[in-house]
């Protein structure tokens, strides 16, 4: 009896402790295939050029040249092109939002001096993109989403690239690539 209780309450308290939390990505973004439209992927492709020049900024650890394609994409996000392409009201308005929540956390970014804090409007700029690119429902490129865990940031840090094997842009100390953990286009 003493037994059968103790595993019980043993049982109950890992049952407690587990994580109840749903996925964090599932949070995050999700794709919607259905919305694709080729103009707007097309229009998505120098965003997508300095965001990955942005990243080789953040990899170098070089301000200068972070805020500089940074900067690149607050004025392709100020002239964006895309969003008179459809008729459904309600995307252009989500887009509109995504795109607007890219160009704040950019101009929050600019703002930044500690590596720490860049880093952190970095992932925001990141998990934007790659929800702007899921609601959009992007299939002009497979879109490679990577995380790498981060001790002052909770669900770790979030980037994309276009090709499947990429350097951590957070931790330039690591020279070996780390393989994508998830495709958008399959989330």
């Amino acid at each position: 009896m003493n037994r059968g209780f103790i595993t019980f309450i043993a049982i109950l308290i890992l049952s407690c402790n587990a994580s109840q939390k749903p996925d964090a990505n599932s949070q995050l973004w999700a794709y919607h295939p259905k919305n694709n439209q080729t103009a707007f992927d097309n229009a998505c492709e120098p965003l997508l050029i300095n965001y990955q020049d942005f990243l080789k900024g953040v990899l170098a650890q070089d301000t200068a040249y972070s805020f500089l394609a940074a900067k690149n994409m607050a004025t392709l996000i100020d002239s964006f092109p895309g969003l008179k392409l459809s008729k459904d009201t309600l995307l252009i308005h989500n887009l509109k939002q995504d795109l607007e929540n890219i160009h704040a956390e950019i101009e929050g970014l600019l703002l930044e001096s500690s590596w720490l804090e860049m880093h952190k409007a970095a992932n925001m700029i990141s998990i934007h993109l790659i929800h702007l690119l899921g609601d959009a429902g992007y299939k002009h490129h497979t879109i490679y989403i990577f995380n790498t865990t981060a001790e002052l940031q909770e669900d770790g840090f979030h980037w994309l690239a276009l090709t499947k094997n990429n350097r951590d842009p957070y931790h330039p100390n690591l020279k070996e690539g780390v393989l994508a953990q998830q495709i958008l286009q399959e989330n």
